[in-house]
């Protein structure tokens, strides 16, 4: 072995023996600090929330078909971005390389934002919403990562009808999603598993929304179908946007293809489905209003 080799290797078992003996030299935890993100100029972040068959990959194309606004087909990465964040063993393992919670804040909203905003830009828009239907289970670490700067567009639909196309789409083998859990917990009726579902949903809907009821609007599907430019103006003057009649035109705009957007490509003018729910036995009715009557009376629908 050279004589420079030799020297090496006791340095470095020396090098050993000292941070064995001795105490370490830094007692404090290093915080690693995020790059000023500023000059990533990101897009101001909106999401479209609803229960599943509430209307909402149709107001995804006509908010798509605004200019300024992005609306890409369901994501559904952040649901797995929210179990990660919501394990607590994460966030500690984190802070052994410095990432306390705050900076892993900043990183995934930098992670998930840029994923979307790029999606805007080659858009050639401005802002863009996420409309996915499950990220009602994600609505706190959503409001976490994005902050007060985000906007929600809180959309509802009659829950006996939600549960009566959940049902006919079931039936169908066509059902995916976290709704598919119900039926098999009350298996005994697919439309009152459903109804029980849509009544969990719009409760954790209507929790943060009065939580953040300067951030959120409210749209009816019943109501935005029928009248839509009536009550779909209120809605991007909130979300400080111009009215665009072509948002009307929908049909007549290009979008991509996703998630869930099979039924609605075929729709080439409003079509409002309602009262589909008034057929059902009697018996079962009864008891779907059992279950789902306080939820509807808070929505100011007819029980």
């Amino acid at each position: 072995m050279e004589r420079q080799q030799i020297t090496n290797l006791v340095n470095r078992v020396w090098q050993r023996i000292r941070r064995m003996v001795e105490t370490p030299p830094v007692k404090e935890r290093t915080i690693v600090r995020v790059v000023n993100a500023s000059e990533d100029n990101p897009c101001r972040p909106g999401f479209l929330i609803g229960v599943y068959r509430s209307g909402t990959t149709l107001l995804r194309f006509i908010l798509d078909s605004h200019p300024n606004i992005a609306v890409p087909p369901e994501t559904n990465f952040l649901t797995t971005l929210s179990e990660f964040w919501d394990v607590e063993w994460n966030r500690k393992g984190l802070q052994g390389v410095g990432v306390d919670e705050e900076i892993l804040r900043q990183r995934l909203r930098r992670f998930a934002g840029s994923m979307l905003d790029d999606y805007t830009r080659a858009k050639g828009k401005r802002r863009w919403f996420d409309k996915t239907p499950s990220y009602i289970d994600s609505l706190n670490f959503i409001d976490a990562v994005f902050g007060v700067d985000t906007q929600y567009i809180m959309l509802y639909r009659h829950g006996l009808d939600v549960a009566a196309s959940l049902a006919t789409v079931h039936g169908a083998n066509e059902l995916a999603g976290p709704a598919i859990r119900y039926t098999e917990e009350y298996e005994r009726s697919p439309r009152l598993a459903f109804v029980r579902y849509w009544r969990d949903q719009c409760e954790k809907m209507l929790a943060f929304e009065d939580a953040h009821h300067e951030q959120c609007f409210r749209v009816y599907y019943e109501q935005y179908v029928t009248e839509p430019e009536y009550y779909l103006k209120p809605l991007f003057k909130f979300l400080g946007e111009q009215w665009e009649s072509d948002v009307l035109n929908f049909s007549n705009q290009p979008h991509d293809f996703g998630l869930q957007d099979h039924k609605v490509v075929e729709t080439k003018q409003f079509k409002p489905s309602l009262n589909n729910y008034r057929s059902w036995p009697q018996e079962e009715l009864a008891e779907a209003r059992e279950i789902a009557g306080p939820t509807l009376e808070k929505l100011g629908y007819t029980v």
